[in-house]
């Protein structure tokens, strides 16, 4: 059970540092916009339902897809549908000037804690292709031998790929934060509106690509 713990650990951990997924780009938004602890909680709503998911390859139930397979599109769409949001939000925020001479009363830190595990939570959960993605990875490990056959092991094996998840992005944004410092106001802004061009592209390229795929199915 450990091995299927350390296994899970080292392959999330290695999968999360692309910073390619809609994950990865609204934890650098929130790690430029000097919200590390959001961000880490955004990283945490993630691991848990991306462990999920795990935990569900290894236990070989990817036959949920293929039982339900209106819920792929309508998982998706909805996904791109937060994702091009997010980027709007992050187009239309206040400059750090702005937001610096509004000085209006902050959320409690519970509170955006809750919100940014809630996040990323969701944008983690309306996407079940990551069974697929983890049932690929799974059926690696068993043919490299490192994972035993057991159905015991699921569970320490999703709980190796949440602390995997988390432990990357933690030690990412404290390197964000450092890189950070040595920024200028004007250009955090820039980057934190290329990142909502990056998350309206994805929402709207994806959101095609759903549809496309959809009616060329039937």
């Amino acid at each position: 059970m450990l091995t299927a713990f350390l296994v899970g650990l080292v392959l999330s951990f290695v999968g999360s540092m692309p910073i390619a997924g809609p994950i990865a780009v609204i934890v650098v938004s929130k790690g430029l916009d000097d919200q590390p602890r959001a961000g880490l909680f955004v990283a945490i709503g993630a691991a848990i339902a991306e462990s999920l998911y795990a935990g569900l390859a290894f236990l070989g139930l990817t036959a949920m897809l293929e039982r339900y397979p209106l819920l792929l599109p309508v998982s998706r769409l909805f996904g791109c549908a937060i994702l091009a949001a997010l980027g709007v939000y992050f187009l239309a925020r206040p400059s750090t000037s702005e937001k610096q001479a509004a000085a209006s009363p902050t959320k409690s830190p519970r509170a955006t804690a809750l919100e940014s595990a809630i996040l990323g939570l969701s944008v983690t959960a309306v996407n079940p292709t990551l069974v697929v993605t983890w049932t690929a990875a799974v059926s690696a490990a068993h043919g490299a031998r490192l994972l035993r056959v057991h159905e015991l092991d699921a569970f320490p094996f999703a709980g190796g790929v949440a602390t995997g998840i988390v432990s990357w992005f933690a030690v990412f944004l404290s390197l964000l934060g450092r890189f950070r410092k040595r920024l200028g106001g004007g250009a955090i802004d820039r980057a934190i509106r290329a990142m909502g061009i990056v998350l309206i592209v994805l929402g709207v390229g994806f959101g095609v690509r759903t549809v496309w795929l959809w009616i060329g199915a039937r």
